[in-house]
């Protein structure tokens, strides 16, 4: 049997028509996330065109920054939006020029410099009306849906969130008591942040890319903590003393009943970069959805807190600006509940926060690395012993 270069985009469900142990292993690497550990392994030149509805969309929704719903009037807004479609539109005649294809046809296929365009092209009308923070935007948004496009598809990203979240909730009871120890400090700590008017000044007036930024930066320095992690981790599960150990651990899984060697070290095939990216992924999404959950609890709490305690005065006091948007409001005992978008924009700043404090606790601490090891490193193993057979069999046929 030829040896197959899988495609994501296309092959993720359907690899190929007949059933073998080598495309049975390949089905069990992509639902658990790990399409690199099949070799060769290939995202596929159709990754583009195939995204492309989901292109065209973020397309035209990047051109709409050029719009100011806040301080135009509608007449303006239309006209702007008249311009937004000519841009647009006068970009994607010129891509196909640039490509000898009639003016207003669907690309079939999407090279660079479709790429390019769907980059540049959002941004040139909020250029146009010198809305430079806007275009500057556009420019960042098409450069991360493209990265995000590429890295879902080639890492097999949503049948990875679709097996870690069955893992987590798994094993609730293990989960529950990572959240009963480390909840409470927490939860003290950074409810001090909520009453801090200093909190409220900083967070509370953030907005559009600034406030984007900010929590992302606690989200990429909490990753960076998981994945500082990732290379002690994976030399520890990486090791295997002979092959009947492999033998024992593919029990239950589509390499059971493989012939293996019977001697030699099988922790002589090395991990290419890609599956060691790979792994990581795993350990940070296997990660990733108990922090969630922790980062999304706190932030509603905050959020009905701020309800029930915070006024529309002290939120005005607090963030010094004497006109807050009142988004909703509800009368309770005789009491006015606001929720303010100050109120929404603290949340979600403090719920990212504990999201990044939680994952330094899980990282660092010895008790909750060690809990949390003992139900993700079994799967990790196993998985490595897994393409160890899986690497024998495709070198014995």
């Amino acid at each position: 049997m030829p040896r197959s270069s899988i495609t994501p985009v296309a092959g993720l469900q359907k690899l190929v028509t007949r059933s073998s142990p080598r495309t049975e292993m390949e089905r069990w690497f992509i639902r658990r996330g790990l399409p690199h550990f099949i070799e060769p392994y290939s995202a596929g030149p159709d990754v583009w065109s195939r995204a492309a509805p989901v292109l065209v969309v973020a397309y035209v929704a990047g051109g709409l920054h050029g719009l100011d719903l806040k301080h135009w009037s509608l007449t303006r807004n239309l006209v702007a939006a008249g311009v937004v479609v000519a841009i647009l539109v006068a970009t994607w005649i010129v891509t196909n020029m640039a490509r000898h294809r009639p003016v207003m046809s669907r690309p079939r296929e999407l090279g660079v410099i479709e790429l390019t365009a769907f980059v540049i092209g959002p941004a040139l009308p909020a250029a146009a009306f010198t809305q430079w923070g806007d275009a500057a935007q556009a420019l960042v948004e098409g450069a991360a849906i493209l990265t995000a496009i590429y890295l879902i598809t080639s890492y097999g990203v949503v049948p990875l969130i679709g097996w870690a979240a069955s893992q987590t909730f798994s094993r609730l009871g293990s989960v529950g008591r990572v959240l009963s120890r480390a909840l409470p400090l927490l939860l003290l700590f950074t409810t001090f942040l909520f009453i801090n008017a200093e909190v409220w000044q900083v967070a509370g007036v953030l907005h559009g890319l600034a406030y984007d930024i900010t929590l992302a930066l606690f989200f990429l320095l909490g990753s960076a903590f998981v994945l500082s992690r990732v290379p002690e981790a994976i030399r520890a599960v990486h090791d295997f003393e002979d092959w009947a150990e492999v033998t024992e651990l593919v029990k239950g899984t589509p390499a059971e009943g493989l012939p293996l060697p019977s001697t030699g070290n099988p922790s002589e095939t090395p991990l290419s970069v890609r599956q060691r990216v790979n792994i990581g992924l795993v350990s940070v999404l296997s990660q990733a959805i108990l922090i969630t959950i922790v980062a999304v609890l706190l932030a509603a709490f905050f959020m009905l807190f701020g309800l029930l305690a915070v006024p529309e005065t002290t939120t005005q006091s607090w963030t010094a600006s004497p006109d807050v948007h009142v988004l909703a409001h509800w009368t309770l005992s005789g009491q006015t509940l606001v929720l303010t978008e100050p109120l929404v924009r603290v949340a979600g700043f403090l719920g990212a926060f504990a999201g990044m404090y939680f994952t330094v606790v899980l990282s660092t601490d010895a008790t909750y690395r060690e809990e949390f090891a003992e139900d993700a490193g079994p799967q990790i193993r196993q998985a490595l012993a897994v393409r160890l057979a899986y690497r024998h069999a495709s070198q014995s046929e």
